[in-house]
């Protein structure tokens, strides 16, 4: 994506993170209707797009489950957005000539593996934090339920969203999937080079 969009795209989530936060809901709330993450993932998360405020801890309180509803619809709704945003952006600088790769540049580039190596990281590292939104991200069993909603002891998912979280698991192991077979193909690629050594 290009740095201005980028940019922007961090801003809307910073402001929408700051006004979650000043309404009065702790890291750990957010977390959780954020897509599952730690407190410490979340803060981690505000720093990389730019956010520098804290909150004291003796100011959080207990949402009602309206406002988790709406914080949860507004945060559907930015990544949804950012998604679309991501995708034509791509599509328009893909499609775009002034924007092609001089093809045997690119080819010789490719000979690298660091470059194919960062290249895959790259797409892994784009598609995790910014094409996975659904997939839990905390090691508890999945249970089938009323609504989305972390428990001490397990996930429970909304039944309507079953079909689509599962569609999204499959398309997160086909891409990791690919990201090692990259790595394999590194590894045998250095192993014969450390072989023609002798």
């Amino acid at each position: 994506m290009m740095p201005w969009a980028r940019d922007a795209v961090d801003q809307a989530e910073r402001v929408l993170i700051e006004s979650i936060m000043d309404s009065g809901w702790s890291w750990e709330r957010l977390g959780a209707v954020y897509g599952e993450r730690s407190k410490q993932a979340m803060q981690q998360h505000y720093k990389r797009r730019g956010g520098q405020r804290t909150w004291p801890a003796s100011r959080r309180k207990e949402s009602d489950p309206p406002d988790v509803e709406s914080v949860r619809h507004a945060i559907t709704g930015l990544i949804l957005n950012f998604r679309a945003t991501d995708e034509a952006l791509t599509r328009t600088m893909a499609d775009a000539s002034w924007n092609e790769r001089d093809p045997e540049k690119e080819a010789l580039r490719r000979l690298s593996w660091t470059e194919r190596l960062n290249d895959s990281l790259d797409e892994l590292n784009d598609f995790i934090n910014n094409r996975m939104s659904h997939v839990p991200r905390v090691d508890r069993p999945l249970v089938v339920g009323e609504r989305n909603r972390v428990h001490p002891d397990h996930v429970e998912i909304g039944r309507g969203g079953v079909e689509e979280l599962r569609a999204e698991i499959d398309k997160a192991i086909g891409r990791l999937q690919q990201h090692r077979d990259t790595v394999d193909a590194t590894i045998e690629e250095l192993r014969r080079r450390r072989t023609e050594l002798g």
